[in-house]
């Protein structure tokens, strides 16, 4: 039934699995526009078994994009970014990707 579909995010920049040059900002594209007061700050990326200050990250949050600006050049490495967003109707949607800096 779709009465019971889920926001999923639909892009990321950079890309899933990706390998990329330092990026200035990391965007998840969404399939519905977010609530900006519940998505700002439920982000974390993981670099090696450090999670990163949420200070180094300036969060917000675009219509159906959750960014976020990083203050700092990332260091070559894996990076795991985790989220949770919430969508038009309160429900919470979590997940989580990897891209490389190479």
């Amino acid at each position: 039934s779709f009465a019971y579909a889920r926001s999923t995010w639909v892009q990321a920049t950079p890309a899933a699995y990706a390998v990329v040059e330092a990026p200035q900002q990391i965007d998840l594209k969404f399939d519905e526009t977010l609530g900006p007061r519940a998505s700002r700050r439920e982000l974390a990326m993981i670099h090696g078994n450090a999670t990163m200050p949420i200070e180094h990250l300036e969060i917000e949050v675009i219509g159906k994009t959750l960014r976020a600006k990083l203050h700092h050049p990332l260091e070559a490495g894996t990076y795991r970014v985790q989220y949770r967003a919430v969508g038009p109707d309160n429900h919470p949607m979590t997940g989580d990707f990897s891209f490389t800096v190479g």
